[in-house]
């Protein structure tokens, strides 16, 4: 190799041009996950997700996800013994935005 010869730019240089710089959140979607009927508020929060694009399914990468929260806010209860009661959803199915829930695990917290 010859002294101050650079090896990428005899090949011709760059080939191709730079990816378009898009903010993040354009690409998501908001889905409401729906508890179980066994509690008195449905809608326990939000989610997040990527927008379906070619072969990556939102619904797919919704499916599995485990969401966790206190009793006490799903019940709208103010008993001394419910803000300890750690609850675990496991989302079950994708309906639209809705994002269908079933009881995964609880946890009493100290």
């Amino acid at each position: 190799m010859a002294v101050g010869k650079n090896k990428r730019m005899s090949k011709g240089g760059r080939r191709g041009t730079k990816k378009k710089i898009i903010e993040a959140m354009t690409r998501k979607e908001w889905y409401d996950v729906i508890a179980p009927a066994t509690f008195k508020t449905r809608q326990a929060c939000k989610a997040l997700c990527n927008k379906t694009q070619g072969l990556k399914i939102a619904g797919d990468n919704l499916r599995g996800r485990v969401y966790e929260m206190n009793q006490a806010d799903l019940d709208d209860a103010t008993n001394k013994d419910q803000p300890f009661k750690r609850i675990k959803l496991e989302v079950k199915e994708v309906q639209g935005r809705n994002l269908l829930t079933q009881f995964h695990s609880m946890q009493m917290t100290t």
